[in-house]
């Protein structure tokens, strides 16, 4: 599936999601593109590159985190995980002409067969929105990719993808939140 729109994807922005993937790993190895959304100028790929998983958010081409895997995915099958948990309140903040909500960074999580293979935090990420001349590709990647250092597009998946599956665990206010945003907003207006 390639090609779909970035209007019609599914955004992880500004939350804590997971991507997991069940493949089929040949003989002789495999690698190319799981799932992507942007490309050269910000969003990410999970892909499996000289048979190992990688994870790569390309932070609007300033800054480039990678999660990648030590060992070579064997023949047969595989689930290869990207778990990230989101640090800040979200898209909720905007409501209150507040932006601390967005932006945040996180720690991301790369995972083989349940086991932790990768691990690490990026300080920021996309605020507001994926690169719009982009799409959400599963199984290739349709346009420019995230890092032209690792592969160059279409970098169909030579496995088997069975199953992919996105969970999106977006932020919830609390009382708490809305309370400290609803002073931050009298505050401002109290010194303009």
């Amino acid at each position: 599936m390639t090609g779909t729109p970035n209007g019609d994807a599914p955004s992880i922005l500004n939350s804590s999601y997971n991507f997991k993937a069940e493949v089929e790993i040949p003989q002789g190895g495999a690698e190319g593109m799981i799932v992507t959304q942007g490309g050269r100028f910000g969003g990410y790929g999970f892909y499996v590159l000289k048979g190992k998983p990688v994870f790569l958010y390309n932070f609007v081409d300033l800054q480039r985190v990678r999660w990648e895997g030590s060992d070579t995915l064997s023949s047969g099958k595989h689930t290869v995980e990207f778990d990230f948990k989101y640090d800040g309140l979200g898209f909720g903040t905007l409501a209150f002409n507040n932006v601390s909500g967005i932006g945040r960074g996180g720690t991301g999580v790369l995972k083989v067969d349940g086991k932790e293979v990768a691990r690490q935090t990026m300080e920021h990420s996309i605020p507001l929105i994926m690169q719009w001349d982009e799409n959400f590709d599963i199984g290739a990647d349709t346009l420019t990719g995230v890092n032209d250092a690792d592969y160059q597009p279409p970098f169909r998946f030579t496995g088997k993808l069975n199953k992919l599956t996105l969970t999106i665990d977006r932020p919830k206010l609390t009382p708490e939140d809305v309370k400290k945003l609803t002073q931050a907003q009298r505050n401002n207006r109290a010194s303009e």
